[in-house]
């Protein structure tokens, strides 16, 4: 339970729907209501299929390039350490989607099934029964739907400065997790090459 609960929090700081959903709020402002929940629920639906083919069979995806999972846990170590860095310097991946081409592929990728999310659930995998990670992710996507949805409220509520300020906390928490895994798979390794 330990860490499936710590697997949720980690999957959903990285998905990061709280400070996107202002975000694509504001994106799709010239969309109707209608087209805009359209969007979302298609981007949802999108992503948890593409984030569960990598839970369940995401063993069989990496294994052909020889990878172990000292390595699957730096790389996804620095990619979180990577996104931090760009959202503490005000860039997040929501924001770089053109308006005028938002649909299924780019919200569902960028914005929730993107590279750091895919390396997370990667990574995962490869500690935990995949039936478990399945279910994470689509508790995951369950959360996120819903505050997708209330993307108009949380932009009245939190305003620039509120959504600037979440982005960069979160970044933080993604900051320190990047560097978790990072420590965490060199400490392996170094204990591999002492036995």
């Amino acid at each position: 339970m330990y860490e499936i609960i710590n697997a949720f929090i980690a999957l959903f700081i990285i998905i990061d729907p709280i400070t996107n959903a202002p975000i694509f709020y504001q994106m799709t402002a010239h969309f109707d209501e209608e087209r805009r929940k359209r969007a979302i629920r298609r981007g949802v639906i999108t992503a948890t299929i593409i984030l569960l083919i990598f839970a369940i069979f995401g063993d069989i995806i990496v294994k052909p390039f020889g990878m172990t999972l000292n390595d699957i846990r730096i790389a996804t170590g620095l990619i979180l350490l990577i996104y931090a860095i760009q959202a503490l310097f005000g860039k997040t991946e929501a924001e770089m989607i053109d308006p005028e081409s938002v649909a299924i592929v780019p919200m569902a990728i960028p914005m929730l099934a993107g590279p750091g999310a895919i390396s997370l659930v990667l990574y995962y995998r490869s500690v935990m029964p995949p039936i478990e990670v399945a279910l994470v992710v689509l508790a995951v996507m369950a959360a996120t739907y819903p505050i997708l949805m209330a993307g108009q409220a949380l932009s009245k509520v939190l305003g620039n400065n509120g959504t600037l300020a979440l982005t960069r906390i979160i970044a933080i928490l993604m900051a320190g997790l990047g560097i978790a895994m990072i420590r965490e798979g060199i400490e392996e390794v170094l204990k591999g090459r002492t036995h």
